[in-house]
Parts: C-alpha cells; structure tokens; sequence
C-alpha cells in the first residue's frame, strides 16, 4: 500500500484540486489522506464552505481520508502550517504515509529539495533575519534574501506555491523522513488568478463569483448545495470583538510585532465602519494585508503565542470512504490520537483548548453563511463509498 498525504484548503474544491488528486495517484499512490483546513483559513478568513461539505467532495473526487487542520494552525503563516500539516501525516506511524504531493510549478522534486537546502542555509543569515525583524513576511524574505544569496533560484522560489512545497520538504525531513515530496504540476489558472484557463478557475476567482451570485458549476466537480460563507456577514459583531481588545489581548496574538499594536491602536482611533476598513488601516510596507488579516482572525478567535507553541495535539476525521479506512487499519503505530469524535479526542488540556478554537471558527463561519449554530460535538461522520 502506498499512502500519499495532501494539504490543501479546498475553499472550494474546484478541477483543479481534482486534477492533483488524479495526478498523485498516477505518480504511484494507490491511498490518499488530505489534511485540510478546518472553518478558518490560511489567508485570515473563514471557510467558502463547511468543512464537512469540503471533505465530503474530497472523498468522491479521489481522497480516500481526510483529516482536520483545526484552529490555530489552519489560519497561520506558511511553517506553522506547513509543520503541523505535516505532523498530522506522520502521527500515522513511521512507513503508513510515504510521501507528500503538492501543486507546484516545478515538475522536478530534486530542485525543490535542493531549493529547501539552500534556503535553510538562509535561516541565520543576517540580511534574511534583517528582512524578517523589520516585519516582511517569511515568503518574501525568505525570496529577497534567496536573490542575493542564490540568484540561480530567485525563480523557484518567488512562486508561492514552491515555497510552500518547500516548507513541506523541510517539515518532513525533521519529524518524518520517510516521507518524501511527490510535485504535481499545476495546470490551468494559477493561485490568485483573475481568469480560468484550461477548464480550471483559481480558488480565489471562485469565493470572488461566489460573492457576486454568479454560476460556478463549470470549474467544480459539485456544486455545494448551501449557502456560501463570506465574513462581511459577521462584520458588525467581529469588529465590535476588535475594536474593544484590549492590550494584554493584543501583546498575546501570535506574531504581534510593536509596529501592529502601535498601526492597530491608530486605526482604531479612526472609528472604522467595517473590519476592512480597520485592515486597510492596519496595512503597510511592512505588514502584508494577509498578515493583517490573520491576525485579526486571531484575535476575533482568542487565539494566543501559546495556542500557537503547542504542536497539533489531534487528527479529526472529516470523511473516509473504505480506503480511508484501511489506511487507520494500517496505522498500528499512530503517534497522534484520530478519531470521528471530537468528545474522544479531548484527552488533555491541549486538546480541548484546540477543539474550543476549531468550534469558535465554525460559529464564525456559521454566521458568515446565515446558518444555525450547529454543535460539533454531536456531528455524525458517512463512510463514502
């Protein structure tokens, strides 16, 4: 049995997700395990859609298992996320999960392994930590630093996609050796592009039709059956949340430099109408609207340096069909607790501390799609077949 892992958002799951999933298993896997964010995401907002529903298309479009990526770790900068993504893969046991597959425009793995050499050669370098210390995401140091080191790789590693293939190559090499980087070369519409190519739309021109009511059914294999999530619809009880932190609060979320506080206490003085408003306030040369916006979901959620310093404690599974559930079958020497329920899965402090932010995103999802409040704790798993 060769068992590939996948990270992904699916938000939402579009061709093109579809195209990496038919992808990996021509590359030799004949199970796959996604880890996928739960209802926050990466870029600082919620979930377009449940993360039920996204694990639910996963599974009858080529994942054989999903798992969560709850709250801290799905709304977090590319390492964090990246490094506990990877730990949920390698909690099966040494040997279960043998490589990992992501999009990338680089074909070849070997140039992204030696791109991952070369740029943790980079970590103590003092142009690089200069670039970091004055606020510039880890991303766009880690490529400006790569120019003047390396500038036979600035190509490689200005794609965002690369550079989040390599946080997964680096991520392994620490806590799961065995497994080994398996590159799918994106086709059609690129990350963030505002056009569909090939019969593929990124996601971001997808949550941008889906906010203006229009038909998406050409670029997804399904078409979800509910209402999307946007958080403008939770404005109003977000930014009363933000704009009454106080500074413990503040000096608390994860990554908070000096210059947010100082940029965060101004635009509050300004009375902002919405909370993009107080983001655009926020923005600057230095810190990049999507770190804006993350931490600002930080805060909205509660979420702290703590929450953040404790390593993913758990693997909930979403959905599986019986493939998933041979992997579980084989995963003998599981180093991390997975289960369907969350109850079960609240062994410790950790653990429930996690499942408390996994459920405060799911309310603010839920608000943002104009959905009853829902209870995680009684949510039935379905075997797909």
């Amino acid at each position: 049995m060769f068992v590939a892992g996948v990270v992904a958002e699916y938000n939402p799951f579009h061709n093109g997700h579809k195209y990496q999933l038919e992808q990996t298993r021509r590359l030799g896997a004949d199970h796959v395990v996604v880890v996928m964010s739960g209802d926050a995401v990466q870029r600082g907002d919620t979930a377009v859609y449940s993360k039920y529903k996204r694990a639910q298309t996963a599974v009858r479009n080529g994942a054989d298992l999903v798992v969560e990526l709850p709250a801290p770790y799905s709304c977090s900068p590319a390492q964090v996320f990246a490094y506990n993504a990877v730990r949920l893969l390698a909690g099966f046991g040494e040997g279960v999960v043998n490589g990992i597959s992501f999009g990338s425009s680089c074909d070849d793995a070997k140039v992204l392994v030696k791109a991952q050499e070369k740029a943790a050669a980079l970590e103590n370098d003092q142009y690089f930590k200069q670039l970091t210390s004055s606020g510039m995401s880890y991303p766009a140091a880690l490529s400006a630093a790569a120019e003047k080191a390396f500038p036979e790789m600035k190509a490689i590693l200005r794609d965002p996609n690369n550079v989040l293939g390599i946080e997964y190559i680096s991520s392994a090499k620490t806590i799961a050796p065995w497994i080994n980087p398996m590159c799918v070369r994106r086709k059609g519409a690129m990350h963030g592009d505002s056009a569909p190519s090939e019969g593929i739309a990124s996601a971001s021109l997808l949550r941008e039709m889906l906010e203006r009511g229009e038909d998406i059914s050409t670029f997804v294999p399904i078409s979800e059956n509910a209402a999307p999530s946007f958080l403008k619809n939770a404005d109003k009880a977000m930014l009363f949340r933000l704009l009454t932190c106080d500074d413990k609060q503040l000096e608390s979320c994860p990554f908070v430099t000096q210059s947010f506080i100082n940029r965060f206490h101004k635009a509050v003085e300004k009375c902002p109408q919405t909370v993009d408003e107080l983001a655009q306030l926020i923005k600057s040369k230095d810190i990049t609207m999507a770190r804006v916006r993350r931490m600002l979901m930080h805060l909205t959620l509660g979420i702290t340096h703590g929450d953040m310093a404790v390593p993913v404690p758990y693997g909930r599974i979403l959905a599986l069909n019986e493939k998933g559930a041979a992997i579980l079958v084989a995963a003998k020497n599981r180093t991390i607790n997975y289960d369907t329920s969350l109850a079960r899965l609240e062994r410790d402090d950790a653990c429930k501390r996690t499942a408390f932010l996994e459920c405060a995103a799911v309310k603010l999802r839920e608000m943002s799609a104009g959905e009853p409040y829902s209870n995680e704790y009684t949510q039935k798993i379905v075997l797909t077949k």
